[in-house]
């Protein structure tokens, strides 16, 4: 499984032909695209017009849901903690896939430093 960064969603609905199209695509085909509920909330919450909104949540309702459950916001923290330019938001989407046993498609260099700590980036 893979879990799918906001950074890659906003790349691809800003341009369609984004060269990260050709990975979703794979993994897709593969039904191994994710999301988890930060992903969601920072992706949707980008739509100002609720028309948007509906269109794309309906649209990440066919994608698999982690969860994000204790142990991965424990995590979170403590990676905050050690690597406070991550961010919370970003930090509680790198300990779900952790914890899912998943890997990142990110297009983020915020999460590199988290490669040597066991995150698998896609």
């Amino acid at each position: 499984m893979v879990l799918i960064d906001t950074s890659v969603w906003i790349a691809l609905f800003r341009k369609k032909d984004h060269e990260v199209g050709q990975k979703m695509l794979s993994l897709i085909a593969g039904n191994q695209a994710a999301v988890c509920g930060q992903v969601w909330v920072e992706y949707l919450g980008g739509f100002r017009k609720e028309a948007l909104r509906k269109v794309h949540g309906a649209a990440l309702k066919h994608f698999p849901f982690l969860e994000t459950g204790r142990g991965a916001f424990e995590l979170a923290a403590n990676w905050l903690a050690d690597h406070p330019p991550l961010g919370a938001g970003d930090a509680i989407i790198a300990a779900t896939a952790m914890v899912n046993d998943a890997a990142l498609l990110t297009l983020d260099k915020d999460f590199l430093p988290l490669q040597k700590l066991g995150l698998e980036l896609f």
